[in-house]
């Protein structure tokens, strides 16, 4: 499981830990961020998504896993890092400290979809609705308790990942490094997802699952009528290019600033996430055209384990799964 640059295995926590560390490091300078709370934040999420965090069971869904918050995470840093070096200078001068909080909140984003103890009898997808609210009150709760307390009411910049947040009013009567924070915090959600090297695959396998258990496959009508959404997979893949050019690609550009040009500062030029992202849609964009979903690679790794049987069905008309 590695990322874009094929540098960071974003399947392991302190893989990725040690490179924001490097990142907020060479952003920030050697000894301004405080690496214990950074390693210490990245080993919780571990082990909240593994099951082993008291009160918590293990995540049980596989596009929405440990694998995706640790590759925001990492997305954050770099933006982060971007955002400081553009060139004529950084509109927004951060702080260490809110270099840190922007990674911590990138890994805290989906702790929603976590379930306790006590909900045992749900499925993590059922919690779709409520999860980014869920993972603001982890994520507050946590910051709290650390060195980042009188940062820790800007856990709601969460909320910046939900598709129907209205941002102006989520970020009213916050400063402009609170500001850009969240418009990163949205953009690194989005980008880490659609630059995925198996990102076809996961939405496929993992992600209409998770969308059809969660109740967000179909729609009801005013006339109470039920209208599905996404007939299987293969429909979720059909309509996925479209979602991503008029929905994602204006929430990235228009709602959240275009925020998503820090990458290529950080990357001295040449942005490989936009780059992964085209092969993604362009690899999409064939398999749509031409009818050709044998060419989807086999079920992707995903970072949690025991999965439910929902998630190994097989679409028809594609290849088999090893």
């Amino acid at each position: 499981m590695l990322d874009v640059t094929n540098t960071v295995s974003i399947g392991d926590a302190r893989a990725v830990a040690d490179a924001a560390e490097r990142i907020l490091a060479r952003c920030f300078g050697a000894g301004s961020v405080d690496r214990e709370l950074l390693h210490a934040s990245f080993d919780l999420v571990a082990r909240v998504f593994a099951g082993e965090h008291p009160g918590y069971l293990a995540c049980d869904m596989p596009y929405h896993d440990l694998r995706h918050s640790l590759d925001t995470a990492l997305v954050m840093a770099r933006l982060i890092d971007g955002c400081q070096r553009e060139p004529g200078g950084p509109a927004v001068a951060l702080t260490a400290e809110h270099g840190l909080l922007g990674v911590l909140l990138g890994l805290l984003h989906d702790t929603g979809f976590i379930r306790t103890t006590a909900e045992s009898a749900l499925c993590g997808p059922q919690l779709m609705a409520q999860h980014e609210f869920r993972s603001v009150e982890f994520a507050g709760r946590y910051l709290r308790a650390t060195a980042l307390a009188a940062h820790a009411p800007l856990a709601t910049l969460i909320l910046a990942t939900r598709l129907g947040a209205h941002l102006d009013e989520l970020f009213a009567g916050l400063d402009d490094r609170a500001v850009a924070l969240g418009e990163m915090l949205g953009t690194a959600d989005l980008v880490s997802q659609m630059s995925d090297r198996c990102y076809p695959e996961r939405c496929c396998y993992h992600l209409y699952p998770e969308l059809k258990l969660g109740g967000r496959d179909r729609v009801r009508a005013a006339d109470g009528q039920v209208q599905l959404l996404y007939l299987d997979g293969l429909d979720l893949l059909r309509k996925t290019p479209g979602f991503c050019e008029h929905v994602l690609g204006g929430r990235l550009a228009r709602d959240l600033q275009g925020r998503v040009r820090h990458l290529a500062a950080h990357h001295g030029g040449a942005d490989p996430y936009a780059e992964a992202i085209r092969r993604n849609l362009d690899r999409i964009d064939r398999m749509v055209a031409e009818a050709r979903f044998d060419l989807l690679q086999d079920e992707p790794a995903t970072t949690t384990r025991n999965l439910a049987a929902i998630y190994r069905a097989r679409p028809p008309g594609t290849a088999p799964c090893n």
